[in-house]
């Protein structure tokens, strides 16, 4: 007979007895019978853990997986930081375009708004003329934000004969702003421009905040360029923190898309 089906019996047995109470001839007792039911053997279960050593080891990967992961999402937000900050120079110089296809001068030529030189918005004149020509965008006149993606203000430099109330420009107008690679403007990728717009990208130097409070200065030539309100700016890739950091990012204008956006508008010749 099988051990289980022993073990049943057994357990029949018992509650027979303990029914009535005495033993039946030729049956064993039942105390005998509670001896026979030893519990079945099991088999051990033994758990081993992790040592020091290997621990370690995994806290390392987990740390190089997870930095490596931070960088990545680094490199990616600022990434996005400057794709929308570029769209938004395009846009600014969109609505410079706008704003001189609807304003008249004093001789119905078209002109370019003034800088904005005091934090207002709004741009600065002096009568007919700017009172300076380099400065921020005047937002408030032109309907749009005031701010890059890293939260500060975008700097604006116009050409005078492009930028008069009394005498607008025409399409013998000259202007003086050009755009290089580098300081020493060795490679020009403008020039005679009417205007430049720029924002001085995260570092921020040189840059005037949303409160209006100027940052620090530029360190790198290409980026002091950009700062020291003369007609030459800079543009080119990021380059990393070093002699030459520089992270601005530049739209212009060129006078031919100003011109041909005026004809195509009545506006010139």
């Amino acid at each position: 007979m099988a051990r289980q089906e022993q073990l049943a019996y057994s357990d029949q047995l018992l509650a027979g007895y303990s029914r009535l109470g005495t033993n039946q001839p030729g049956q064993p007792k039942p105390e005998s019978l509670a001896m026979q039911r030893r519990p079945l053997p099991m088999t051990p279960n033994y758990h081993k853990g992790f040592t020091l050593f290997e621990l370690a080891i995994v806290l390392i990967i987990i740390s190089i997986l997870a930095g490596g992961l931070f960088v990545s999402l680094g490199a990616q937000i600022e990434q996005q930081q400057r794709h929308a900050t570029q769209q938004t120079l395009n846009d600014i110089r969109d609505a410079l375009l706008g704003f001189a296809a609807s304003h008249y001068a004093t001789d119905g030529k078209p002109y370019l708004p003034c800088p904005d030189t005091d934090g207002d918005g709004i741009e600065n004149r002096n009568g007919v003329l700017c009172t300076q020509y380099s400065g921020q965008i005047p937002w408030s006149d032109l309907g749009l934000g005031n701010q890059d993606a890293w939260g500060n203000r975008f700097d604006y430099r116009v050409e005078k004969a492009f930028s008069q109330r009394d005498n607008g420009f025409t399409l013998a107008s000259n202007a003086t702003i050009k755009v290089c690679e580098q300081a020493t403007c060795t490679t020009v990728l403008g020039n005679g421009l009417p205007l430049v717009i720029l924002s001085h990208g995260p570092n921020g130097l040189g840059a005037t905040n949303s409160q209006n409070k100027l940052l620090p200065a530029a360190v790198s030539a290409d980026e002091i360029e950009n700062t020291n309100a003369d007609a030459i700016f800079v543009s080119h890739t990021p380059t990393p923190i070093g002699t030459n950091e520089f992270d601005d990012l530049l739209v212009w204008l060129s006078p031919n898309t100003l011109y041909n956006r005026m004809i195509a508008a009545g506006r010139l010749p």
